[in-house]
C-alpha cells in the first residue's frame, strides 16, 4: 500500500468514525462549516456515507448548493439526519494530492450519490 493510499483510508476512518452529533448540520447559511480545503463526507445518521468530495473551500462549496443535499431531500431524508463530516488539509497537501485522495476514498467507499446520472438513449 502507498502512503497515499494509508493516507486515503485514515482520511475515509476519521470521516465516517467522526461522531455524528460532531457533524456539521444542515443549515441556510452553514455558519459552522470550516472555510479550509479539505475533503468532506455528507452522511446519514443511520445509512452512512452518502457523499464523498472535495474543495478548496468547504463552507463555500456548500453555500452554492450541493446536489448531495438536493438528493438527500428527494431520497426524502429528514434534514437532521444528514450531516457534513469534514478532514482539513494544509494547502500544499490541498494543492497536491486531493484529487488522488478522493479518488482512493470514492474506490474504497462508493458513496451512493457519488454516482453518475446514466445518460438516457
Amino acid at each position: 500500500m502507498t502512503e497515499t493510499e494509508t493516507q486515503a483510508r485514515a482520511i475515509l476512518d476519521a470521516l465516517m468514525n467522526q461522531p455524528f452529533p460532531s457533524c456539521v448540520p444542515i443549515s441556510r447559511d452553514f455558519a459552522t462549516l470550516t472555510t479550509k480545503p479539505g475533503l468532506y463526507a455528507v452522511r446519514h445518521r443511520t445509512e452512512g456515507l452518502l457523499y464523498v468530495g472535495k474543495a478548496q473551500d468547504i463552507k463555500e462549496r456548500f453555500r452554492g448548493g450541493h446536489k448531495s443535499i438536493t438528493w438527500s431531500w428527494i431520497a426524502d431524508y429528514d434534514y437532521r439526519d444528514v450531516a457534513i463530516a469534514t478532514c482539513t488539509l494544509d494547502f500544499m497537501q490541498w494543492r497536491a494530492l486531493s484529487s488522488e485522495l478522493e479518488r482512493i476514498i470514492l474506490n474504497i467507499s462508493e458513496p451512493p450519490f457519488n454516482a453518475r446520472i446514466p445518460m438516457r438513449d
